[in-house]
């Protein structure tokens, strides 16, 4: 008898020792549950809070950039070149500057350095800087009378970003300087649709319904255009807007007489620069309070006279950032801008 409760007493040792070994395992083991939930939702929140830090920290380099594309959406060319050349000596030269100073040189008369400017950034890894530099060879050409050459690069920009609405209403305008009214059909109908609340792309598709002979759809687009959207709001344009559109379609309507050969080749108004896709000016179009309301606009034939003098087509300025800012040769024609 006693030999058997030895046996077992024996037999449970190991039995113990096993449970006493699972204990001291388990009371190692890092606590789990709530403790540790607590100090993973602490870690995330100092990651949080270092990333927001991180954000409102100035960065004076892209402050800079950001004062030279004020400059320059408010045509002060000469003032922005000084600076690109300051900002390039401070940093260095990259895309962004160099494509700020190539449209600088375009505004400021230096074509050939514009196009070097231009030429240079064609083989940057970046589309999207390849494409600015392509319209801005395009707006370039465009200006020196240079059609073909210009609607080549426009179309280049054009299959780089396809929904680009300012590329395309600039595509379209350069065809109708170039008498082309047919092919400025689509990409100047895919701008209207694109961007239905920017005015210089609104106004280019009033001119090619003019030019096409569409006169009931451009008097009901025009007469949209001026009137308020909205209490408070002014319109989108005003007389000195459709006193431009006028001198622009007298122009247009040059070029397409010289192509079907029904006027001989002669001494045509000289195409105001398509500056990087402004149909008119750097900032938005807004009539001042003490302007005076647009007049309604019935058909093509009653917009008002161009004024004296020759009045030169509408400018192309680009929305994006930096690109360009109009520049209008024409009589008081007020400027428009997206």
């Amino acid at each position: 008898m006693h030999h058997n409760f030895g046996s077992i007493r024996t037999r449970a040792m190991p039995l113990l020792a096993l449970a006493a070994a699972l204990m001291t395992g388990c009371a190692s083991k890092r606590p789990q549950g709530y403790g540790a939930a607590e100090q993973s939702t602490a870690a995330q929140a100092q990651q949080q809070m270092e990333k927001a830090a991180q954000l409102t920290q100035i960065d004076p380099q892209q402050t800079y950039l950001n004062l030279i594309r004020q400059m320059q959406q408010a045509n002060q060319w000469y003032a922005s070149l000084a600076h690109t050349q300051a900002f390039e000596r401070q940093y260095g030269s990259q895309p962004q500057i160099r494509l700020m100073r190539a449209d600088a040189l375009r505004n400021t008369g230096q074509g050939p350095l514009a196009e070097q400017g231009y030429q240079a950034l064609l083989a940057d890894p970046d589309s999207s800087t390849v494409a600015r530099a392509r319209r801005g060879l395009g707006l370039l050409y465009a200006s020196q009378g240079q059609y073909p050459n210009a609607i080549a690069q426009l179309e280049m920009a054009r299959q780089i970003n396809p929904i680009d609405a300012d590329v395309l209403s600039d595509l379209a305008y350069a065809h109708m300087l170039d008498g082309q009214t047919e092919a400025a059909h689509l990409p100047v109908l895919q701008a209207a649709q694109l961007a239905p609340a920017n005015p210089r792309v609104q106004l280019n598709l009033a001119l090619y319904l003019m030019a096409s002979d569409q006169k009931a759809q451009a008097s009901q687009l025009l007469q949209k255009l001026s009137q308020p959207p909205a209490k408070n709001v002014p319109a989108l344009i005003d007389a000195n807007s459709m006193q431009t559109l006028q001198a622009q379609l007298q122009t247009v309507q040059t070029a397409m007489r010289r192509r079907n050969g029904a006027e001989l080749p002669a001494p045509a108004p000289a195409a105001a620069p398509l500056v990087g896709s402004a149909a008119l000016a750097a900032s938005p179009l807004t009539v001042p309070a003490t302007a005076p309301a647009a007049a309604p606009f019935s058909a093509p034939s009653d917009l008002p006279a161009a004024g004296h003098g020759t009045a030169l087509p509408t400018a192309l300025r680009s929305t994006a950032a930096g690109d360009d800012s109009p520049h209008i040769a024409a009589p008081p024609a007020r400027p428009i801008a997206p």
